[in-house]
């Protein structure tokens, strides 16, 4: 977790390495887990969460992953996934926020009063924030308020940013008051991340080759005193 969060403070090119450290923190990617990077904007935050690190202008950036079997209820009109999510980080300038194990969905809406909505939303933990201040809760959806983004209820893949009118993500955040605020925006890039096992076991091999590196220079060093 700690080399995912020192990955995307390094900005949104390397996003492929942060979601590569995503699928190894919650185990090695299998043909049901599906793995998307994302860069976004800040729109709106509440005025305690304001500072130097976390403003209007910070860069937003987080991986996502979610289990596409995962059993739900599909209707007519709308489809709910509780457990699908299996990952999350997001970074808002210089605070990160991470999934933790509790309530989380996906739900999908076809064709509703506000068209098409494709949703995920999933508990967090991050850092206490000097006003006390802790992230809580991550979402982020993606709409078409005419529809047509996607057909059907059942868990898919969340449509391209081209068919879609609007998107929007949220951090929300208490305190030991049980509080609320929060800072939102929008998602300026939504990427699918394929990560055969392979890949996976060649990035172990490659961290394996450079452990056994480092601890050769480490000898040659030593043996040179």
């Amino acid at each position: 977790m700690q080399m995912m969060k020192r990955w995307l403070k390094r900005g949104p090119i390397i996003t492929a390495a942060a979601i590569c450290a995503l699928a190894v923190q919650f185990g090695v990617a299998q043909a049901a887990l599906v793995n998307y990077s994302f860069t976004g904007t800040v729109s709106n935050i509440s005025g305690a969460l304001l500072s130097p690190t976390m403003n209007l202008t910070s860069s937003v950036s987080g991986a996502f992953q979610f289990d596409n079997s995962t059993a739900g209820t599909s209707g007519p009109h709308v489809g709910n996934f509780p457990g699908a999510v299996t990952g999350m980080i997001v970074h808002v300038g210089g605070y990160t926020a991470s999934y933790t194990a509790g309530a989380n969905a996906i739900t999908l809406f076809d064709n509703v009063g506000f068209g098409d909505r494709w949703r995920l939303a999933t508990d967090t933990t991050g850092g206490v924030l000097p006003d006390g201040y802790s992230a809580v809760r991550f979402d982020l959806q993606l709409d078409h308020d005419t529809g047509g983004a996607f057909s059907g209820t059942n868990l898919q893949n969340p449509p391209s940013l081209a068919s879609l009118t609007g998107t929007r993500w949220r951090l929300l955040f208490e305190d030991a008051t049980g509080n609320t605020v929060n800072v939102r925006g929008a998602i300026s890039q939504l990427t699918a991340v394929p990560l055969p096992t392979a890949v996976l076991l060649f990035g172990a091999g490659l961290i394996s080759l450079v452990g056994l590196g480092a601890g050769g220079l480490r000898n040659l060093r030593a043996s040179k005193v």
